[in-house]
Order: C-alpha cells, then sequence, then structure tokens
C-alpha cells in the first residue's frame, strides 16, 4: 500500500508541476509558498539542529526546556527525534528580535 500511496502522490505532483508549466494554475502567491513550506519541511537531528542554529547541545537543550524552541518529534524511520528547519529558522528569528 506504501509504494502505491507514493507512486499516486508522485503522479499528482507531476500533473501540478506540468499545469504550472504550461501556465494553467490559479495558485496565488501565498498559496505558492505554503505549498513550498509543506515541500521543503526538511527535519534534522538534534546535532544537525545544533549545527544548523551554530550552538552547542547544553544552549539547544535549555532553548527547548524555556520553550524559545520546540520540541523534536518522533519521526517514522529515524530512532532518535527531529527538529524541521522551517520551525527552527522561525523560532531563531524570534530570539534574535
Amino acid at each position: 500500500m506504501k509504494l502505491s500511496l507514493i507512486k499516486l502522490v508522485a503522479k499528482h505532483l507531476r500533473k501540478k508541476a506540468d499545469d504550472l508549466d504550461a501556465g494553467n494554475s490559479e495558485l496565488s502567491e501565498s498559496e505558492a509558498m505554503d505549498i513550498m513550506g509543506v515541500l521543503c519541511h526538511r527535519s534534522m537531528s538534534s546535532a544537525q539542529a545544533c549545527a544548523y542554529l551554530n550552538t552547542s547541545p547544553s544552549n539547544f537543550r535549555k532553548l527547548i526546556r524555556t520553550k524559545q524552541m520546540p520540541k523534536g518529534r518522533k519521526v517514522v524511520g529515524y530512532k532518535e527525534l527531529r527538529w524541521y528547519e522551517d520551525e527552527l529558522a522561525e523560532c531563531a528569528k524570534k530570539i534574535k528580535k
């Protein structure tokens, strides 16, 4: 079933991409940005998140405890918790203000 679902998603993405290439899309810019956000929702390990944020593991854990950074999530296919790049970037912007 998983493979057939993947094929179905790929088929619909190809059709939407063909429509975009042909200029047959009524997507607004904000709708297009929302779609890009979903497609680019890249997960990373705590070590990768620390490197991305240029911070130490202990400081990263402190930011999570103080709710300045999101808690990691369990993601199928990974043993450890994962963090999402777009969410970390948004939190980092708020911290720097």
